[in-house]
């Protein structure tokens, strides 16, 4: 009976073996293997039914055999083999399922992106490996480069595959091919931001870039190629430019009809009194009168003129060591305006010009007042104040200054205030939010600051009110004005006076002989002066040279004359706007500097300085 229970055991084991193996087929996807391994454990299990049955015929033996024996330990080891080998299969057939479920997600998103590119308007590259070998741009790239999308967009391809047809430049200068954003970022993991390119073809066109790129990281944080974007800003740029070339017009314009409009009014009030002068019989007493008038108008012009110079920042005329306080109180008082003083004592001394900051502080007070209604309280103090580069995200600066140690003069009011569209143009010249403007007050008092190495920080709120606020550089320490040196007095002191314009060398030098008791030789121009200079330079005790002539100007002039006498002094006149002109007509060896128009008593001042008081 064992025999029979084992022969019947194996039996079912094979079979059994057969019927997973013919699972397996199913996973394996391996029909003709898995059926003939099927089939032939089937024939195993007849043959040993088989032999059953021959046992039964013949009677069962009376001891166990053991090739029957075998037959079952063979039988369970090709179960368990099967059993295993669909285990494995399965494995391995989820890992399949798994795989290609990846694979259809990882398409799903490589179309997703490919779509993206495609519908982009953004030129938009992607490299493929660490060192940039090969790019490749979606459509919108492919037509700012003027290549097909299927080519190799890169410039660190190897040769004969590098486009060669345009140029990235950088502030001018050619990038080289580890300098560019898509070759930063993937080659040193650089994070490329707003930088401005321009896109140079062979033909000379040039558009103008702004380059974005980023790495492409795995999952171990490893680069593996970058994207980069780039947003042709050209048409902006050319907007820009137009935009700034309007505006520039557009100031020029108001520029040339405030002027035109103020100095006409002056001209005709000149011709009119001229006029009503020429009119009177001799010896009328009316005649002063208009003179006086007549006095006035230059006086105006005058003013006007040097306030189109004052918006350059020239025509400092004596700078000086001068506490702040003192000029505001002075002005103040001077002018009879009522505003509630703050003014703070002992203020460190700044160089400055007195007269020119004095109509700076009228300038604004008066600007306050007519911002403010009746009763409205303005405020002018003084103080010091210590500027940092976070102050300049406070209010509009006409520019920013260095961040240092300032001298403060700050005016302040409850007026109507100025809305942040307008602000940025207050400085502009005789540019004005009432119907009509009048004069360069802002601009003049911007460029008389501006000449000073200062700034000026606005704060406007509408309808609540405004504070201007004059910063001017206070050093700690403050060289002396420079030793006028004296000429050694002789009987009547011999100028050499030269200019280019006729009128003004002949009333110049019947000023300064009928006025000031000097002898004065003329010369129309710097290379005539050299001439008569040369013949006796011991001569001349003081030599007033214009600063721009024909033939020689007189810079160059008196520079000729000081290597025939070194000790030569000198007065260098302009009428342009040459900003800090006296310190650079000192630099240049001039004893001293006269700004075109001036006045009887500043040239008689210049005259005490350099020739006496007693002449």
């Amino acid at each position: 009976m064992i025999n029979l229970a084992v022969i019947l055991l194996s039996v079912l084991l094979q079979i059994a073996a057969a019927g997973f193996a013919l699972r397996i087929n199913r996973t394996a996807g391996r029909p003709l293997a898995w059926l003939l391994l099927s089939t032939g454990l089937a024939l195993m299990a007849f043959r040993r039914l088989y032999v059953l049955v021959q046992l039964l015929e013949a009677g069962p033996p009376g001891q166990l055999l053991p090739n029957e024996l075998l037959g079952l330990v063979i039988s369970a080891l090709m179960l368990s083999g099967v059993l295993l080998i669909q285990g494995i299969f399965k494995s391995k057939a989820a890992q399949a399922e798994g795989l290609e479920v990846a694979r259809a997600q990882a398409k799903a998103v490589a179309d997703k992106v490919t779509a993206v590119m495609a519908a982009t308007p953004v030129p938009t590259w992607i490299a493929e490996d660490p060192l940039c070998h090969v790019i490749h741009g979606n459509p919108a790239a492919a037509a700012l480069l003027r290549m097909s999308p299927q080519a190799n967009h890169s410039q660190s391809a190897p040769p004969g595959e590098m486009p060669t047809h345009f140029h990235l430049l950088r502030e001018g200068r050619e990038l080289a091919a580890d300098e560019m954003p898509m070759q930063r970022a993937a080659m040193h993991g650089e994070d490329i931001r707003d930088q401005a390119l321009d896109l140079v073809f062979e033909n000379g066109e040039r558009r103008h870039l702004m380059a974005y790129a980023t790495p492409l990281r795995d999952q171990s944080g490893a680069i593996y190629g970058a994207v980069c974007s780039m947003v042709d800003v050209t048409g902006a740029r050319q907007a820009e430019t137009a935009l700034v070339k309007a505006h520039k017009m557009e100031s020029l314009g108001l520029l040339a009809g405030g002027l035109a409009h103020d100095f006409n009014n002056i001209f005709q009030a000149m011709m009119s009194n001229l006029e009503m002068v020429r009119a009177m019989p001799p010896g009328s007493g009316q005649a002063g009168v208009h003179l006086d008038r007549l006095q006035t108008a230059l006086d105006r012009a005058s003013r006007l003129s040097r306030d189109i110079l004052h918006c350059s920042g020239g025509d400092l005329r004596r700078p000086e060591p001068v506490d702040l306080s003192s000029v505001v109180r002075e002005t103040l008082d001077r002018a009879g305006l009522a505003v509630t003083l703050e003014l703070a004592p002992l203020l460190p001394r700044v160089m400055m010009d007195p007269l020119l900051m004095g109509r700076v502080v009228e300038g604004l007070v008066t600007n306050a007042q007519e911002a403010c209604s009746a009763g409205a309280s303005i405020r002018v103090r003084t103080s010091m104040r210590e500027v940092t580069s976070q102050d300049f995200a406070t209010g509009h600066w006409s520019e920013p200054v260095e961040p240092g140690l300032y001298a403060m003069l700050e005016v302040s009011d409850q007026g109507h205030g100025i809305d942040a569209a307008t602000l940025p143009r207050i400085f502009d010249p005789f540019f004005s939010t009432r119907d009509m403007g009048r004069g360069l007050g802002l601009p003049a008092a911007l460029g008389i600051v501006r000449g000073h190495r200062g700034g000026i920080q606005v704060e406007s709120i509408p309808g609540v009110g405004s504070v201007f606020r004059v910063l001017l550089p206070s050093p700690e320490s403050l060289d002396a004005d420079p030793v006028t040196q004296l000429v050694s007095r002789s009987s009547r002191n011999l100028v050499l006076l030269v200019d280019d314009e006729a009128e003004l060398r002949s009333v110049m030098a019947e000023m300064l002989q009928d006025w000031f008791g000097l002898d004065v030789v003329s010369a129309s121009d710097g290379q005539e002066a050299m001439e008569v200079f040369s013949r006796r330079p011991e001569a001349f005790d003081l030599v007033i040279l214009d600063a721009t002539m024909p033939r020689m100007g007189g810079v160059e002039a008196f520079k000729a004359m000081r290597e025939l006498r070194p000790d030569l002094p000198g007065v260098l006149c302009s009428g342009y706007a040459l900003p800090a002109s006296r310190e650079q007509a000192v630099a240049q060896g001039f004893s001293d500097f006269l700004k075109k128009p001036f006045t009887s008593a500043e040239l008689k001042g210049v005259l005490d300085r350099l020739l006496g008081s007693d002449f």
